[in-house]
């Protein structure tokens, strides 16, 4: 069946090195939209950063962020979206600030953190409107409807704090995407591909009618959840071999050339 639903995520897929959209990609996925394929954002980012680049590519689509915690858009109830239970949020922040962990979170359209450290936010520089909220030792208050933490640390990595985190909470936490100096942390049964089957379900579609693209561990399930799925280039070997398709690198327009082989 024709495509319906393009899921993209953002970093190492869509985005080039430099955090930004191409204009050959913008024009190749403006031609899919003007006929009538909805094109969306699919990522581990928080939902104000996901919302940005998908309103650059003219899309007023829901989003899928926080790793598929989140599908919907600024306004009104989401899609889905799966959160912490508070009285876990509590004790989790509580054991990564005794332990003077770097730590934020997300709560709808906002980041928080103890305090804002530049250098652990590069990703977010071409995100505009893009702030945390420093909250000090004051984050009791804000453990309402989070869907995801993210911890931080650029010396000696994450590695220590994932086993610290297992042993502590056990499958309550879920650790993603371990980039080496942060790592997104989930509740259990939450991924992108649960994200993108929300959204397909409540737009009346079949997994044959969606096309998904990503490059890195956190989109392993969403690549093999039956979509048709393309990884770029750059993608990890583990990603590439659950893809339908391999397409260039992230920096030389791999999602335009995909989209225009396989939808247009």
């Amino acid at each position: 069946m024709a495509i319906k639903l393009i899921a993209l995520d953002l970093d190492g897929t869509l985005l080039t090195s430099d955090k930004k959209i191409t204009t050959r990609t913008k024009d190749i996925i403006a031609r899919a939209m003007s006929r009538g394929v909805t094109v969306t954002i699919a990522t581990g980012r928080m939902l104000r950063s996901a919302l940005y680049f998908a309103r650059l590519l003219a899309s007023d689509a829901p989003v899928v962020c926080c790793n598929g915690g989140y599908v919907g858009t600024a306004e009104g109830e989401p899609v889905f979206a799966r959160y912490f239970d508070p009285a876990l949020t509590a004790a989790f922040l509580t054991f990564a600030y005794e332990r003077g962990w770097y730590v934020n979170w997300y709560r709808g359209m906002d980041i928080y953190a103890s305090e804002y450290r530049p250098e652990y936010f590069t990703a977010y520089a071409t995100t505009r409107g893009f702030v945390v909220r420093e909250v000090g030792d004051d984050y009791l208050r804000y453990t309402e409807k989070v869907p995801q933490f993210v911890l931080r640390e650029l010396t000696n990595g994450v590695d220590a704090y994932v086993c610290e985190v297992r042993e502590r909470f056990g499958d309550q936490l879920i650790p993603q995407q371990n980039a080496g100096t942060s790592v997104d942390i989930n509740p259990p049964g939450i991924n992108k591909a649960v994200g993108v089957r929300a959204l397909a379900d409540a737009m009346g579609l079949t997994l044959d009618e969606v096309m998904v693209a990503g490059d890195a561990d956190n989109d392993f399930e969403m690549l093999e959840m039956g979509a048709f799925s393309v990884v770029p280039e750059n993608g990890l070997p583990e990603a590439k071999a659950r893809a339908s398709y391999v397409t260039a690198s992230n920096d030389a327009n791999g999602i335009a050339l995909a989209i225009e082989k396989f939808v247009l």
